[in-house]
């Protein structure tokens, strides 16, 4: 929760409904006790302050709950002997990535950024990068037997 005095208390509580509890603006409005929910959470959306809020209190949110939820869920993926070798494996090298063991002497583009910091031509390249990693590890599955049953009917 935010641990600030420079916003009201409605405003603390329209923050925290939007970024904790997963309302709407209207709804989180309506949960701060504002008389005109709709008007209002749309007056308080366009705050610079308020903004400035929703942004610091969604990114704590994603770096603490949401980044341990990730890393459950990858623990689960990885552990799972029912799902996917493709899978199993993309879960452990986003595990790895994440924990900076993965590539970790390719000089990363990040430079100590989160990606939300990022602009959007630098997240593009980071995507194409690896895109193209992944493509050079991506491995050929087409059956051997129908290849070569295609090359004796063309030489027939």
């Amino acid at each position: 929760m935010i641990a600030t005095k420079s916003l009201t208390d409605m405003q603390q509580q329209f923050v925290n409904a939007v970024v904790f509890d997963g309302k709407n603006l209207t709804q989180a409005a309506a949960a701060a006790g504002y008389k005109t929910p709709r008007q209002t959470g749309f007056l308080l959306s366009r705050n610079p302050k308020i903004i400035s809020f929703l942004r610091q209190e969604r990114q704590k949110f994603y770096q603490t709950d949401l980044a341990g939820l990730a890393a459950a869920t990858l623990k689960e993926v990885m552990k799972d002997p029912d799902a996917p070798a493709a899978a199993r494996v993309s879960a452990a090298r986003s595990a790895l990535e994440l924990a900076g063991d993965l590539n970790k002497h390719q000089g990363s583009d990040l430079s100590g950024r989160s990606l939300a910091e990022l602009t959007p031509d630098e997240l593009a390249g980071l995507i194409d990068r690896w895109e193209g990693e992944r493509a050079t590890i991506a491995k050929d599955v087409t059956p051997q037997a129908a290849a070569e049953d295609t090359g004796t009917a063309a030489i027939e």
